[in-house]
């Protein structure tokens, strides 16, 4: 005979509620039983962040564009049919001119000029988006140029360790130009 689905749940889950009971009745059935959804909470969260940063862990792409990030492709567009023609495209490439190419990541060897940096630029910078970026700009105008980096600390969102990790991928100014004549 048979059993239905919903019996054969009813039968499981007083099984596991007995299971339960007779764990939490034992000395160390708390402990245990604790240390294990301690442990299982933990792996879930692990899934949900891998799967999280998945997509936000796609490679840079590199070329001639010096190492330029795009953000990752989701979704594919459907191919168009074969009798479409050529001309009939948008003219992609005319917008690409006008706008400036964005660079890579703030480095030492490349570092952000603050006191003359576009919104762009600032966002470069680790942990700076693009309200933050405006706030600096914000802040910036307001003080007329930043005299020292620790300026940035009166941004909201900007402590010391912000800072500390900061510090070596910014300059207040450009370096100076050196004389074309010493040479």
């Amino acid at each position: 005979m048979k059993l239905s689905l919903r019996t054969r749940i009813e039968a499981a889950r007083a099984s596991f509620a007995r299971a339960c009971a007779a764990l939490w009745a034992w000395r160390w059935g708390r402990p245990i039983g604790r240390a294990v959804l301690v442990a299982g909470a933990l792996v879930v969260l692990a899934a949900i962040g891998r799967s999280t940063l998945a997509g936000a862990a796609a490679p840079a792409p590199t070329g001639d564009d010096g190492g330029a990030r795009d953000p990752p492709i989701v979704a594919s567009a459907p191919a168009l049919p074969a009798t479409t023609a050529p001309a009939q495209e948008a003219p992609a490439p005319a917008a690409a001119p006008s706008e400036t190419p964005r660079r890579g990541p703030a480095s030492p060897e490349d570092p952000v000029v603050l006191n003359q940096a576009t919104q762009d630029d600032l966002q470069r910078l680790p942990g700076i988006g693009a309200k933050r970026a405006q706030s600096i700009l914000q802040l910036r105008a307001k003080l007329g140029r930043f005299k020292q980096v620790e300026d940035l600390m009166k941004v909201r969102g900007i402590g010391r360790v912000t800072l500390k990790r900061l510090r070596p991928l910014v300059r207040l100014d450009p370096p100076a130009v050196a004389d074309a004549g010493a040479g």
